[in-house]
């Protein structure tokens, strides 16, 4: 399912009809949105789309990517325990083959 976009500036500003009393149900229908993300921003304004993601963290960062990438490029007949030792990869060579 994918996220949907955060509220802008100017939407923000019109859930501040909430302090006017305007229910949670009509402030989504004048804005737009669903009711749910009104009322989460309702909950903690300040905290509003500073969810951390979760998961676990890469283990090949996008410099390492690159680096791997050119060290593949310029030959191509290397093993990933060579093309490991040339970028000084700090992950196993199964980690730099996934990433191929």
């Amino acid at each position: 399912m994918a996220k949907a976009k955060k509220l802008t500036v100017f939407e923000r500003g019109r859930i501040e009809l909430h302090k006017q009393g305007l229910s949670q149900r009509a402030i989504a229908a004048e804005v737009g949105r669903s009711k749910t993300v009104i009322l989460h921003f309702l909950k903690d304004p300040q905290g509003y789309g500073t969810k951390k993601s979760s998961g676990r963290p890469k283990k090949i960062s996008p410099a390492l990517s690159r680096r791997i990438r050119m060290a593949v490029r310029q030959d191509t007949g290397q093993s990933s325990s060579q093309i490991k030792a040339i970028t000084g990869a700090d992950c196993s060579p199964i980690t730099i083959r996934r990433h191929l």
